[in-house]
């Protein structure tokens, strides 16, 4: 997360307040430093967690509410956050009935389910950091038995006790990127900073540009993600929900479908990576090529338009509009990552290329806004943003996540007015009432 607000607020600000961000990582270590001694002490914490547990239940009852209430059918990604939201609350909320029993058991299932898939996904795909991953999976797994065991420390501090933890490693990583964002020169990018280089499979990430700062106003075209599902760029066999939307899909033939992603900014830049030629997808070969490392690294090649991907494919079945972004940084990087087609399939596929490719068109979009970094840290969409990209960099960037990513983009640099609570509420009402009496459903094929 703190590198989407580093990202967000872009290299100029960085350069300019950068001993803010020091400030903010002090605190954060003093503040988690007095829960630990505060725990320690007395094995009680002083400092209720309950606020923030019913921040979670407001937020997660309004999304409820909005997922049941949109074009009056169930919007299963709204309600999906709903009981996240509300699922976190519990596990935060104190329960003195119990002693925090249960959701000291929720908490260390979730550690260990979280680490035995860090686990797998590291051993499977084999990037560069895949022993850390491991390593940090196995730390997981430990951490979960002994929170489930009830040794050495109870379940009435466990939930504290991992927030702590939580905000010494945030506040740790604040001083650190505060440091090297210092040291940034004019028309630099974060994208130099080592914490972006160290991220994802390989290191692959090109800030070998000139990055100039954010425009004001609207671009003169509008920047278009283009997403192609692999449900909906085949004819599926066999429909398995979060497989078919996360990973992959099988057609009717037995082959493979996992999907596309491009972006298109006006009809003389479009970013869609292919292989030269095409991988064997059947359910034998496809997964030798899994492993990010250089033996699976093939020939690419770059589409170059997306009227002549559609006359040869189909029609992406989601597209995001981004009205604001940096053309000229777009284009800087796009000179320079075009010069490598180079093509892996879990580590610079069509989502990785294009996703990177947005960070520099947003990079600093947030940067003439006041407070962005505190604004940033009390949307709950930006919370599900790091969560989506944290795992994706983690494991490996597919259409599906790239979607999920981008929608939760959107939202958190273009917000609403009815995202406010009690204007969501209102909003969900009217949608509702104006939605029963016309019987209709408008499409959301396209966010703009």
């Amino acid at each position: 997360m703190i590198k989407l607000i580093f990202l967000l607020t872009g290299a100029q600000v960085l350069r300019q307040r950068w001993y803010l961000f020091a400030l903010l990582g002090v605190a954060l270590l003093l503040l988690s430093a007095a829960m630990l001694y505060d725990i320690g002490s007395d094995g009680l914490l002083s400092v209720p967690l309950d606020v923030l547990a019913i921040f979670f239940i407001v937020e997660g009852a309004v999304q409820l509410f909005l997922a049941i209430s949109k074009e009056l059918r169930i919007e299963w990604l709204t309600l999906l956050k709903a009981v996240g939201f509300l699922f976190v609350a519990f596990l935060i909320f104190n329960i003195p009935g119990d002693n925090n029993d249960v959701s000291a058991a929720l908490f260390g299932i979730m550690f260990l389910i979280d680490g035995i898939f860090r686990i797998a996904a590291s051993w499977v795909l084999r990037g560069v950091r895949w022993r850390k991953q491991c390593f940090t999976g196995v730390i997981e797994v430990v951490l979960s038995i002994l929170i489930i065991s009830n040794w050495p420390f109870h379940h009435h501090i466990a939930v504290p006790l991992c927030f702590a933890l939580l905000l010494l490693s945030i506040g740790t990583h604040l001083l650190l990127m505060a440091r090297q964002a210092h040291l940034l020169t004019e028309d630099s990018t974060v994208t130099a900073l080592p914490v972006f280089k160290a991220g994802g499979l390989r290191r692959w990430h090109s800030s070998h540009y000139s990055h100039p700062p954010f425009p004001e106003g609207n671009a003169s075209e509008p920047l278009i993600v283009c997403i192609w599902t692999p449900v909906g760029s085949r004819e599926v066999r066999e429909r398995y929900r979060l497989i078919d939307r996360y990973i992959a899909a099988v057609d009717v033939h037995g082959v493979i479908s996992t999907g596309h992603a491009a972006l298109e900014a006006g009809p003389d830049l479009y970013i869609s990576h292919y292989p030269l030629d095409d991988i064997a997808r059947d359910s034998g070969s496809f997964r030798s090529v899994l492993r990010a490392g250089e033996h699976n690294d093939m020939a690419g090649r770059f589409l170059p338009s997306l009227a002549s991907e559609v006359a040869t494919w189909c029609s992406p079945d989601k597209q995001i509009l981004f009205p604001r972004y940096n053309r000229v940084a777009l284009e800087n990087y796009w000179a320079s990552y075009r010069a490598d087609s180079t093509y892996n399939l879990t580590a610079r596929n069509c989502s990785s290329s294009m996703i990177q490719a947005l960070d520099v068109s947003v990079e600093g979009i947030l940067a003439q806004q006041p407070y962005a970094g505190v604004k940033l840290f009390i949307d709950p969409n930006f919370w599900l943003l790091g969560v989506v990209r944290g795992r994706a960099e983690e494991m490996t960037w597919t259409p599906g996540l790239a979607l999920d990513y981008v929608q939760l983009l959107k939202r958190v640099i273009e917000p609403q007015a009815h995202q406010l609570w009690p204007l969501k509420l209102w909003y969900g009402l009217r949608l509702r009432i104006l939605l029963r009496r016309d019987k209709r459903k408008p499409s959301r094929s396209v966010v703009d």
